[in-house]
């Protein structure tokens, strides 16, 4: 299935779409101080065939403009919102977060040398993107040598309370405690992680102490 990706970062199906469906939603132009004195008002679909580029300043004032798709005609609303929502809607929701309506935090990783030494990175309880995409649930900005998308995943069980290192899509290798990863591994506390040029230390939230189904386990004395 062919795809290409569009200027603003949406993948589309091009045996489908002439242009990204994303960004050429209808929108409803009104122009002030028309021919006749009047305001006019005209329904035109951006980047398809010619006219204003969703986002970029119209005949509108101030470079506004007022979009129907929203279900209020009229409204002037900011450039991509409509976009934003509806990536927002299509979003899988992840198995613990629609059982417990809270998607928590259950471990980090703390880089401790490389580009983003310092920097914390927060887990969440399904399987973890880690890319240098603001679009991962792991960010690694600074270090070109990580993948864009998919360097690697980090995946939280909740049935089994375990991790799980996963190579992804980077033609790099990724280590665990210096040894090369190829297969779903798994991880525990304080095990060492190198994504391209950074070097991870792994710290478990959950674990027999503690788990978000069950609580706090306290121990003897």
């Amino acid at each position: 299935m062919p795809r290409i990706e569009c200027p603003n970062g949406h993948v589309y199906d091009t045996n489908q779409y002439s242009a990204c469906p994303y960004c050429n939603n209808p929108i409803n132009v009104i122009t002030f101080g028309g021919a006749n004195g009047n305001n006019q008002s005209k329904t035109t679909a951006p980047g398809i065939n010619g006219n204003a580029q969703f986002g970029s300043p119209s005949s509108t004032r101030g470079g506004e403009y007022s979009q129907t798709d929203l279900g209020e005609p009229n409204k002037t609303v900011a450039p991509g919102s409509h976009v934003k929502r509806i990536e927002e809607e299509n979003k899988t929701i992840g198995v613990f977060k629609k059982e417990h309506d809270i998607d928590p935090v259950v471990g980090w990783l703390v880089c401790i040398d490389g580009p983003e030494k310092g920097k914390d990175y927060h887990l969440w309880a399904r399987i973890n993107t880690i890319g240098r995409s603001e679009k991962m649930d792991v960010c690694i900005r600074n270090d070109n040598t990580i993948s864009k998308e998919n360097h690697a995943r980090l995946a939280y069980d909740p049935k089994h309370n375990n991790y799980k290192l996963i190579p992804a899509d980077s033609k790099n290798n990724i280590y665990l405690n210096d040894e090369p990863v190829y297969t779903p591994t798994k991880i525990e506390a304080y095990d060492a992680i190198e994504l391209g040029m950074c070097k991870m230390v792994f710290i478990p939230l959950c674990n027999e102490r503690f788990n978000w189904d069950n609580g706090l386990t306290q121990t003897e004395c």
